[in-house]
């Protein structure tokens, strides 16, 4: 039986429709705080200099660039969808190939 649509997360594209695809790797800014402890040197210094310290961690936010791979698939129609591994689980390679195969079949 052939498939006549292509299905990525919940989204059913018909593959009569659609008109090109390309693969690429976006960046994507992640921001998150994250807990560092004082390392021991510094714990030391920080104990005889000052007897009420508190070893607390001391929080640091923190920003990094995140790569993830990206499919776009365009459409006669003019629409295009993105879809991200970041976004939906799908496994890139059996999507490309069942569009490389209902591409070179038109």
């Amino acid at each position: 039986m052939e498939k006549d649509f292509i299905e990525i997360g919940s989204k059913r594209i018909p593959l009569s429709d659609i008109k090109s695809y390309e693969i690429t790797t976006e960046q994507l800014k992640r921001t998150y705080t994250e807990k560092k402890k004082r390392n021991w040197f510094v714990r030391i210094i920080l104990l005889f200099t000052n007897p009420g310290f508190v070893n607390e961690p001391k929080e640091v936010v923190v920003s990094r660039l995140i790569p993830f791979v990206v499919i776009i698939i365009k459409t006669v129609q003019g629409d295009e969808y993105r879809f991200s591994k970041n976004e939906y689980v799908f496994d890139i390679q059996e999507k490309t190939r069942e569009l490389d195969e209902y591409l070179n079949l038109k």
